[in-house]
């Protein structure tokens, strides 16, 4: 999904108000990085367990109240997949994740309880018979699919290297030991050994001039992290993640440069 003063980060971070959470916590956590865009016109999953997939009472909006409105991220249904990897764009299914990989006992209070910018914490949610049906399903769908991609928006690239012929990444986008988050529960994730993606390398001409264009007038790039789930603990709410390919790209979806783990 190290700690990076973890507990004392989260504290602070839950003070914060909402619209600024999710641009500084959602998948970035660092200037010129922004939370993930959830992409509803991707591919939903192929198959699914033969339960009942009608949308649950749920939320993972701060400061609403449970059961408030239907919330269509809790489901098989809503599980996007691109080529066999699972879209990771939403809170519950961030937790579905750390609840598969943990090795705990399912916390299906955690899921369905809503988050809020108070201090104290909600009261606790009982699932209902249809939810816990609906957040297993999840769970094993989770487990049969250890890889995951997360799609990040508003990339700023700093000058090329030429010594070292790549475009370095100063943001918090790969720290060792950084948890990123979706919305203020703790439920996050970390990347294992991301220092190597730290650096795009890229020698093309072409692309390099394209990249440097953009960087002189401040257009940002999408990218998106191709990830295998290596673990989770249940008891700090973190998921592990190895990363094994990035890809950087262009407003209108064009691969620049495509670096895969060594």
């Amino acid at each position: 999904m190290g700690n990076l003063n973890h507990q004392r980060e989260l504290r602070q971070k839950r003070a914060r108000p909402a619209a600024l959470r999710a641009a500084l916590l959602g998948l970035g956590l660092g200037i010129g990085l922004c939370g993930a865009t959830a992409r509803a016109a991707e591919p939903a999953a192929a198959s699914a367990p033969p339960v009942n997939l009608q949308s649950a009472s749920v939320t993972d909006l701060p400061g609403s109240p449970s059961r408030v409105r239907l919330d269509q991220s809790l489901g098989v249904h809503a599980i996007k997949l691109r080529d066999g990897a699972v879209v990771l764009d939403n809170a519950v299914l961030l937790k579905v994740y750390v609840d598969a990989y943990g090795k705990q006992p399912v916390n299906y209070t955690g899921i369905l309880t809503a988050n809020t910018e108070m201090i104290d914490p909600p009261a606790p949610v009982q699932a209902t018979a249809r939810e816990k049906q609906q957040i297993d399903a999840m769970i094993a769908f989770a487990k049969a699919h250890p890889k995951l991609l997360i799609q990040v928006d508003d990339i700023a690239l700093d000058a090329y290297v030429p010594g070292g012929k790549f475009y370095p990444i100063d943001n918090r986008l790969f720290i060792h030991g950084a948890g990123y988050y979706f919305d203020n529960s703790p439920d996050h994730y970390s990347y294992d050994h991301p220092e190597a993606f730290r650096h795009l390398p890229c020698t093309d001409a072409a692309t390099m001039k394209t990249i440097d264009q953009a960087i002189d007038n401040y257009v940002h790039f999408h990218m998106n992290i191709a990830c295998t789930v290596l673990g989770a603990d249940a008891k700090t709410h973190g998921l592990l993640l190895r990363v094994d390919e990035t890809q950087l790209k262009d407003a209108l979806g064009n691969v620049l440069v495509d670096q895969k783990a060594s």
